[in-house]
């Protein structure tokens, strides 16, 4: 049996399912581009230098560097505070009232407790040296990367088996569907295998942006494939 045998219901059904899938996974490829590169709109493809941000760079930083950059007074604060955390992030470092003062001129009308802007984060002060510390690791810790992982992978397994279940009962030759289907999941794998361990082997970051591109373009190939070969004449 093939898809093309199924009725009209099921293929109805299907390809809703597939157009749901096509729109989620543009949409995600556009909010990660917003987010690492730190625009406001549109298609944003981001640099490999913008990725090694996220996952080799404390994560003050690179939210300086990405998606709070508009809100940094001057780029001078960002070395700063990256001069600061690759000296230990102390408190008596002689730069930390610096970097005191830099919270509070740039982030603290937002990432305050009493904060109330429209778009404030109260959940995430940096108003003490504790707070504005627990945010200077670079890259993934566990607790972050165990929590990543886990929703990232059960998410994707559970859209991936059904796609790729479907896939394997088009009529296309078993050699495309073997490859598109082990590209999808090992892309999925690698891409997110990549994300902690980047911080040891800044190289990963290239493996990032490689797998991440094929996960995306296997799922976008395959919805694709499937939505042409479900409505042909068998």
């Amino acid at each position: 049996m093939n898809i093309q045998q199924l009725n009209i219901q099921a293929k109805t059904a299907i390809s809703l399912f597939l157009m749901f899938i096509i729109i989620a996974t543009i949409s995600s490829v556009i909010l990660l581009g917003l987010e690492l590169t730190g625009e406001k709109k549109g298609i944003n493809i981001p640099t490999v230098s913008q990725i090694q941000n996220k996952y080799t760079t404390p994560e003050l930083v690179a939210s300086m560097k990405g998606n709070m950059y508009e809100h940094v007074a001057d780029d001078s604060d960002i070395d700063t505070v990256d001069r600061w955390i690759k000296n230990g992030s102390l408190k008596e470092d002689e730069l930390y009232p610096e970097v005191k003062e830099i919270m509070a001129l740039d982030c603290a009308d937002c990432h305050s407790k009493s904060s109330e802007m429209s778009k404030a984060i109260p959940s995430m002060p940096f108003e003490t040296y504790e707070e504005i510390k627990s945010h200077t690791q670079v890259g993934y810790s566990w607790s972050k990367m165990s929590k990543q992982a886990h929703i990232h992978m059960f998410g994707i397994a559970m859209f991936l088996i059904t796609l790729t279940l479907i896939f394997s009962y088009t009529t296309y030759k078993n050699n495309i569907k073997t490859t598109l289907i082990w590209t999808s999941y090992g892309g999925a794998f690698l891409d997110i295998f990549s994300w902690w361990f980047s911080k040891f082997f800044t190289g990963l970051v290239y493996m990032i942006y490689i797998m991440g591109g094929l996960m995306v373009s296997s799922i976008l190939l395959m919805s694709l494939m499937i939505l042409i070969n479900i409505w042909q004449k068998e």
